[in-house]
């Protein structure tokens, strides 16, 4: 029997079918390059956890945009923890050009570890210079708050002592060690001061906390404050209601700042929403100062609070509202704590609201040569209390009245967030079925389709 003749212009379809395979081939690899290209120069990730919790704090952001010099982050651990550190450490690198982050194990550099004195698996040592400092512990506070202590050095603050004031020991609902240990954590050292003892401010006092006096000052103490405003010093003022001042309130006076002898009392139907009662007045009206202009969208909570009033002071210029209660507000005036029962309704001569119950103000030198002095004023110490610190923005709010107080306008901000874990309840038949469908279902539908594929090509 004859041969049978391939068709003819069968070799040159193949060609063509070769030609075209490559051709998509290429088009393929070469969108797959443009993507991988795209996505690296667009790097882009999206926290979607309620409270931005893998999102670094705006507090942070500012510190790292604000960096002059250059700092190196070393996380000391496990060559196979090192991931665990690269999503939190890698957004401080990606923040700024001067961080640069380095994964070590002690293991492998032991003469590394030695020179910070690294005792564990896990530490994270900021550097910068000839400081460094080690977290206390690996999320974001800790090593913002290290990254704070090696730019900053340490600093003193003090408070003062012998008129009945707040204690920083103190760990009951109105104490002061909460505070004292927020500000440890930000490279201040905490102390106490008794101008009765020795009637003179350290040199080293970067900032002096008068917090809930239950008795006036002596007027060689005010004399004595006085000057230290006037000398270029930093004086944070936290004032109850209830305590007769006549002579600190005098000093203030002569500042602009006239403390009413009042009790706020506010019927912000908002406020109940916290669970807060009309003398525990919610602040969500703010001024323009750099302290709480972060806490525009934040509110803050001044229980048991007394109002003032704003004049000009002996330049002319008037002190500037920090924070102010609402419309529905007004001041008890002539309160006293013996007072049985609090009114619920404005009386004639109650001061009517908004109601300012924080300002802050500078103060220049007679001789024009010393630094500016600062002073900020609150109505309540209990803004600061054990109870009351922790509550939405009062946290911040107080922090960046110490850090404008001390000239450390970079740390004002909102902070970090305590990260909350977040847990999916799940019981035995949802367990059961996400098992199914991991492990069988997916496995199966991909199985299906190409054997659906394969059937339809062989048609």
């Amino acid at each position: 029997m004859p041969e049978k003749e391939p068709p003819k212009g069968g070799g040159r379809q193949r060609i063509l079918q070769g030609a075209n395979l490559a051709l998509y081939t290429l088009i393929g690899i070469a969108i797959i390059v443009l993507v991988n290209w795209f996505v690296n120069l667009h790097d882009k990730s999206w926290d979607l956890t309620p409270n931005q919790e893998y999102s670094l704090s705006p507090q942070t952001i500012k510190l790292l945009k604000s960096l002059r010099q250059d700092v190196t982050i070393y996380a000391f651990d496990r060559k196979e923890a090192f991931s665990r550190r690269r999503d939190l450490l890698g957004e401080y690198e990606s923040a700024s050009k001067h961080v640069a982050v380095h994964y070590v194990d002690p293991d492998r550099q032991p003469e590394l570890a030695k020179q910070y004195g690294i005792q564990s698996y896990g530490t994270i040592e900021v550097v910068s210079g000839a400081r460094h400092f080690p977290a206390q512990n690996t999320n974001e506070e800790g090593v913002t708050n290290a990254l704070i202590r090696v730019l900053m050095g340490e600093k003193t603050i003090y408070f003062m002592d012998g008129h009945g004031e707040r204690s920083i020991s103190d760990t009951g609902r109105d104490g002061f060690q909460n505070l004292k240990n927020e500000l440890s954590d930000e490279s201040y050292s905490v102390k106490t001061l008794t101008l009765l003892q020795k009637n003179e401010i350290p040199a080293n006092c970067e900032v002096l906390v008068i917090a809930g006096p239950k008795h006036d000052y002596l007027p060689p103490e005010i004399e004595t404050i006085s000057n230290y405003i006037k000398g270029g010093g930093r004086v944070l003022f936290m004032l109850d209601p209830g305590v007769r001042l006549p002579n600190l309130n005098k000093l203030l006076a002569g500042w602009g700042v006239t403390l009413r002898d009042d009790l706020v009392v506010d019927l912000n139907p908002v406020a109940r929403l916290f669970g807060t009662t009309p003398v525990m007045p919610l602040i969500i009206k703010y001024g323009s100062n750099p302290i709480v202009e972060p806490l525009q969208r934040t509110a803050t909570l001044f229980p048991l609070s007394r109002s003032m009033e704003i004049s000009k002071d002996a330049h002319g210029t008037p002190p500037e509202m920090l924070c102010q209660t609402s419309d529905d507000s007004f001041g008890v005036e002539g309160f006293n704590p013996s007072m049985q029962q609090i009114s619920s309704r404005p009386r004639p001569g109650d001061a009517k609201g908004p109601l300012t119950v924080a300002v802050s103000d500078t103060v220049s030198a007679p001789d024009g040569k010393k630094g500016e002095g600062r002073l900020v004023v609150t109505g309540t110490s209990l803004l600061g209390a054990n109870a009351y610190l922790g509550f939405q923005g009062n946290k911040d709010l107080v922090m960046n009245m110490v850090n404008w107080l001390s000239a450390e306008e970079s740390l004002i901000s909102i902070r970090p967030k305590t990260q909350e874990q977040q847990t999916l309840n799940m019981n035995q038949r949802q367990m059961g079925q996400l098992l199914y469908l991991g492990v069988f279902g997916l496995p199966l539908i991909i199985i299906l389709a190409g054997a659906g594929v394969w059937w339809r090509r062989r048609r």
